[in-house]
């Protein structure tokens, strides 16, 4: 009896392995594989980001605590421009609410909300919006488990020598960036869009180089595989 549950600990963990191995992650980009055309200007469009804690901004960037989005503007050009390497007439311009309509698609089942500027110029060019981003300092607080045999899993399950052991609580820090985003060529077709969504951890306390990390991975992820880069 003892051997048959052993056997049935095995093959449950085999097959949790199996499932975990052959599950895909939820899409967060879809580029339109027709798509080669490597563009000369761009325009790139926005909305003013949101700051959960506005004490972080006054600690960290206190000379745009009043100015945001003066401070989000500059770090989308200086990322976009050096991705670039300036082979690529760029152009930064936000806009409010109304500038910037949402529509809806999906790949898969994964849902996205799709930003498309309310006015685009055909024929000048592509077009990158950016829209819903946000900043938000989060922390999570868990305890370190452990098992102090491990012939646990590949042993006997039903071995009582095995101790589950609590180590330290852990607390894990980061700023959170979040933000949806699409390219339109000089058609006005939509040729690509995604939503990220990532966390840039610090041990202790936070400084302006998270933020700066922050908008600077997010411009790397947008232009990822995509012709703008070739």
């Amino acid at each position: 009896m003892k051997n048959k549950l052993w056997g049935l600990a095995v093959l449950a963990l085999f097959s949790a392995l199996f499932f975990i191995g052959c599950a895909q992650n939820n899409p967060t980009v879809s580029i339109n594989p027709t798509w080669t055309e490597k563009p000369t200007k761009i325009t790139i469009v926005f909305t003013e980001p949101f700051v959960d804690n506005i004490d972080d901004l006054e600690d960290d960037l206190k000379e745009y605590s009043e100015k945001f989005t003066d401070w989000y503007k500059a770090e989308l050009q200086k990322n976009y421009d050096s991705l670039t390497h300036n082979s690529i007439n760029l152009d930064f311009k936000q806009v409010n609410i109304a500038g910037m309509s949402i529509e809806h698609d999906s790949v898969g089942t994964t849902e996205f909300n799709i930003p498309k500027p309310s006015t685009i110029n055909m024929n000048e060019g592509y077009y990158i919006a950016i829209s819903n981003a946000g900043f938000s300092r989060k922390e999570e607080t868990y305890v370190y488990q452990a098992y102090s045999n491990s012939n646990y899993l590949f042993g006997s399950a039903l071995d009582s020598s095995y101790i589950k052991n609590s180590g330290n609580v852990i607390i894990d820090r980061g700023l959170w960036f979040f933000a949806d985003y699409a390219i339109y060529n000089q058609s006005g077709e939509r040729v690509a869009f995604g939503h990220e969504a990532f966390r840039n951890k610090f041990p202790y306390a936070m400084h302006r180089k998270h933020w700066e990390k922050c908008v600077a991975e997010f411009v790397k992820k947008s232009l990822e595989e995509t012709p703008i880069l070739n």
